[in-house]
């Protein structure tokens, strides 16, 4: 079994927390399963602004564009917390498209009542709570709580610095705490804080489980790619997720010059 795993995080200048990604699902996931852990040639510089996620995203299309052609993987999970073309992707592909936070946020269901979201800073609230309201959740979401990377690719200092490090974590567990006071029965982060609390091995403050966000998707694209095998089925083709015919597939390759379509 192959796993395409892509986050948005530049492979050159976030490459520490690639690393680690990478540590955590291969520690997880079966014997006979190759998870593989894909950042983007440029991205994370500002995904809290809409037009500079944009561009980010048209990395994540080319790249499940080319698998449905060529194929070689199982599953495509998007590992990023803002679902970069997550229905895009799942209208395209016929394998199993799995997104970070959809997986995580159904995930702290079944753990909790409610739950809440770590976010990088506060510029990325009103997109996050956007998101989860987007699946139903809102009277499962407790609140959305920012710690403080406003240059978001800072965060990989958290890899390459032990007083970085020590810093996210203590705003991790500071974030928790006030999440608990919010209501907040389950917690996870939106992105690498999460991953170097599960580096750490902390998974839970004061009683309060934090999701091993990155573990939890690539066991549940395991689990996807079992179930397509079994059944045949990955996905609803009756409305939102209807996928074109070739032919409109070929036109649109054509007429935009996409390869990849063609």
């Amino acid at each position: 079994m192959k796993i395409w795993f892509q986050l948005l995080s530049s492979e050159k200048k976030m490459s520490a927390f690639l690393a680690t990604v990478q540590e955590l699902v291969d520690r997880a996931v079966d014997s006979g399963t190759t998870v593989d852990v894909r950042g983007t040639p440029e991205g994370v510089l500002g995904d809290q602004y809409r037009l500079f996620f944009q561009y980010d995203q048209k990395e994540v299309i080319r790249n499940g564009l080319h698998i449905r052609k060529h194929g070689g993987y199982d599953a495509f999970a998007i590992a990023n917390s803002l679902d970069p073309a997550l229905v895009d992707l799942r209208e395209m592909l016929s394998i199993p498209v799995l997104s970070f936070m959809e997986n995580s946020c159904f995930t702290a269901c079944t753990m909790g009542e409610r739950f809440a979201v770590i976010t990088p800073n506060r510029k990325m609230v009103p997109r996050y709570r956007e998101i989860v309201l987007g699946y139903g959740l809102r009277d499962r979401l407790a609140g959305l709580v920012p710690i403080g990377f406003d240059d978001v690719r800072a965060q990989e200092e958290a890899f390459t610095s032990a007083s970085v490090a020590d810093r996210v974590e203590k705003e991790m567990v500071a974030a928790t705490r006030k999440a608990a006071e919010m209501g907040a029965e389950v917690v996870f982060a939106a992105g690498p804080p999460g991953a170097l609390m599960a580096k750490r091995g902390i998974f839970e403050v004061d009683g309060v489980p934090i999701l091993d966000t990155y573990t939890l998707l690539a066991k549940a694209a395991e689990m996807r790619v079992r179930m397509h095998q079994l059944t045949g089925v990955s996905v609803s083709r009756a409305c939102l997720y209807a996928a074109p015919d070739e032919e409109l597939v070929r036109r649109v390759g054509k007429a935009y010059d996409i390869p990849e379509l063609m």
